[in-house]
C-alpha cells in the first residue's frame, strides 16, 4: 500500500539554492519538509532557473516537491525599481498569494500551510487568510529595538532609519503582525526578543532560519595554507568583521573597540553607506595600518577569512538572525557581540558578549583580549541537517494543536 504524505503548503518569497541567505533558507526549509510530506511551493519567477536545475538533479526530491511561481503584473513589476519598493511588493505579492493559496486549498485541501521567507514580522502573512489551513509563521523576525544608550554608535544617517523605522513597523507590526501570530498555529521567532513580541500566541517556537551546508572544507583549506606560512615572522591577532557597513551593523564600535586592544588588526568585509566614516574613524583612533577594508567579497572568500581568523567582531545593535554568526561559531571561532537580537543565539557557545551597561567599548575590547587565549569550539548547532526534524516537530504541532515533545515553546 503506497503511503499518503501530509500535504504542506510553503509561501516563500524568495527561495531557491545559491548564496542568497533567504532564498537559501526558503529552500532548505522546502527540502527538509519534502523528505516527509508533500510539499507545494509558491515563490517568484526568478528563482525558476535555479529550482528547476536542482530538482531535475535530483528525481526523489522532485517526486515530493512541487514549485509554482507567482509574480504581480508586468505593469507593477515596472514600478518596482529602487530597493525599497520590494516593502509595497511584497504587500501586493501576498495578497495575490493569499487568493492562489485558497484556490489551491479548495481543489485539493492542505494539512499545514508554513510561510517561510522574507517573514517580517510586521509585514502581511496570506497563507493566514486562507479558511481552515492550520499555518506555521515564520522563523519571523522585526521586533528588535536598539536601546537608547547606543543610539549615538548609530550616526545620524543611522540613527534616522532607526527611528523611521520604529514609527512606520510599530503600527503595521500591531496590525498585520498581531493578526498573523493570533491567525496562525505556531509562530515561529528568529529570537527571543520576537518570541516575547507575540507571546501571547498560541504557540511559540523560537528556531531561526540559518541552516548552513558543511563548512569543513573552508576550515581545511585555511589550515593547509597557514601550514605553509613562516612561522618564524610572528602574526597580529585577527579579527574579521563581515556585514553590511550600516550604522545598525556596529561597525563604529568594532574600530573603537579594536583601537583598545593592540596586537590585533580588523579585517572589514562588506560596503556600505558608513564605509567612508569608517575609514576616517580608523585614522582619527590611529589604527589605519591595523584595519583592512576588503569591501563585498564573494561568500566562499569571506568564509576562508573566518575561518583563519582568531575571533569575529561583531558588535550588531539589531541583527535578527546574523548568519554570519553562525558561519563564524560553526567554523569553532569566538564571536564578541552584544546582547541584542539573534547574533547571540546564532552564535551559541562561541557567543562573547559584551555588557551594554557603562563603557560599551571597554566591555568589547575586554572580550576581544580574552579570545586570544579562550579560542571557540566548532558548532554543528545550525546546520541545514538539522531541518527535517524541525519542520517535523512544527508540523505535529500544528497538526495536533500542542507542543510537540522536543519544541521550545516560549
Amino acid at each position: 500500500m503506497q503511503q499518503v504524505h501530509p500535504r504542506v503548503l510553503v509561501s516563500a518569497y524568495a527561495c531557491g539554492p545559491g548564496d542568497e541567505p533567504e532564498a537559501a533558507a526558503g529552500w532548505a526549509f522546502a527540502r527538509a519538509a519534502a523528505r516527509s510530506h508533500q510539499v507545494h511551493v509558491i515563490t517568484r519567477r526568478r528563482f525558476a532557473p535555479a529550482v528547476t536545475a536542482a530538482l531535475a538533479s535530483d528525481p526523489e526530491l522532485a517526486r515530493h516537491l512541487t514549485v509554482e511561481y507567482l509574480d504581480l503584473s508586468e505593469r507593477f513589476l515596472a514600478l518596482k525599481r529602487r530597493s525599497i519598493d520590494v516593502y509595497w511588493y511584497y504587500v501586493l505579492w501576498q495578497r495575490v498569494l493569499a487568493r492562489r493559496a485558497a484556490e489551491l486549498h479548495a481543489a485539493t485541501p492542505f494539512d499545514v500551510g508554513h510561510h517561510v521567507t522574507f517573514a517580517n514580522d510586521w509585514l502581511p502573512c496570506g497563507l493566514t487568510r486562507v479558511r481552515n489551513l492550520p499555518v506555521v509563521w515564520g522563523p519571523v523576525g522585526g521586533a528588535t529595538i536598539v536601546p537608547l544608550r547606543l543610539v549615538r554608535w548609530l550616526g545620524l544617517r543611522g540613527a534616522t532609519t532607526e527611528l523611521l523605522r520604529a514609527l512606520i513597523t510599530a503600527p503595521l507590526r500591531a496590525v498585520w503582525g498581531a493578526t498573523a501570530a493570533r491567525r496562525a498555529s505556531v509562530v515561529v521567532a528568529q529570537n527571543e526578543t520576537v518570541a516575547r513580541r507575540f507571546r501571547r500566541a498560541r504557540h511559540v517556537i523560537v528556531e531561526p532560519n540559518a541552516s548552513l551546508d558543511d563548512l569543513s572544507e573552508h576550515a581545511l583549506s585555511t589550515r593547509a595554507g597557514a601550514a605553509h606560512a613562516d612561522d618564524s615572522v610572528p602574526r597580529p591577532l585577527r579579527a574579521v568583521f563581515a556585514g553590511r557597513l550600516l550604522g545598525l551593523k556596529g561597525g563604529r564600535l568594532a574600530i573603537e573597540a579594536l583601537a583598545r586592544t593592540p596586537g590585533w588588526e580588523l579585517h572589514v568585509y562588506g560596503d556600505g553607506y558608513d564605509r567612508s566614516t569608517l575609514v576616517r574613524l580608523a585614522e582619527r583612533r590611529d589604527v589605519t595600518g591595523r584595519v583592512v577594508f576588503h569591501g563585498h567579497r564573494p561568500r566562499a572568500e569571506v568564509l576562508d577569512a573566518v575561518a583563519g581568523c582568531d575571533a569575529m567582531l561583531f558588535p550588531s545593535m539589531h541583527d535578527q538572525a546574523g548568519w554570519a554568526a553562525a558561519e563564524a561559531s560553526a567554523l569553532g571561532r569566538p564571536v564578541i557581540c552584544l546582547p541584542l537580537g539573534g547574533v547571540p543565539l546564532m552564535a551559541g557557545v562561541n557567543a562573547r558578549l559584551a555588557d551594554v551597561r557603562g563603557d560599551v567599548v571597554a566591555h568589547l575590547a575586554d572580550q576581544l583580549a580574552e579570545a586570544a587565549t579562550r579560542p571557540g569550539t566548532p558548532s554543528d548547532r545550525w546546520s541545514i541537517s538539522r531541518l527535517p526534524d524541525v519542520v517535523e516537530r512544527l508540523y505535529g504541532t500544528t497538526r495536533s494543536g500542542s507542543p510537540a515533545a522536543e519544541a521550545s515553546p516560549v
